[in-house]
């Protein structure tokens, strides 16, 4: 169980139901934390023991920051998402990821990630560098 995360537009936030904080019973923040999480996020230094090689680190945050929006950055972009997810499949080996993402307009990258059957989406907006994130 973890509380549930969502996009405010100016970084992640807890989700609140009534007087509660939501939660989650699966890996549904994973996505999130690993592309958007980045090398400053607290869980790093909580989660992960000193010596581990693994920490968030947003690879894909920082080529969305980069990168142009057209047929080879999308790409690259693909990239950085599957090398982000990497350790769920390191952890789970037969954890089947798949990572689409297309350019709507020239202010729009939706991105579509698959893990064993659960749909993440979001939608970057480059000019902005907002994000819209939903399970």
């Amino acid at each position: 169980m973890d509380l549930e995360l969502i996009e405010t537009g100016n970084g992640g936030d807890l989700r609140i139901v009534g007087n509660d904080l939501a939660v989650v019973n699966g890996y549904e923040n994973m996505p999130y934390l690993a592309m958007f999480g980045g090398s400053e996020f607290w869980g790093n230094d909580l989660l992960f023991n000193e010596g581990t090689d693994f920490k968030f680190s947003s690879t894909t945050e920082k080529v969305l920051q980069s990168v142009a929006l057209n047929s080879a950055g999308r790409i690259e972009i693909e990239a950085a998402i599957l090398a982000d997810l990497a350790f769920i499949k390191k952890n789970v080996p037969d954890t089947k990821i798949v990572v689409s993402t297309s350019i709507v307009t020239p202010d729009r990258l939706d991105i579509a990630i698959n893990i064993d059957g659960q749909a993440f989406y979001f939608e970057w907006n480059p000019s902005t560098a907002y994000l819209n994130y939903r399970v």
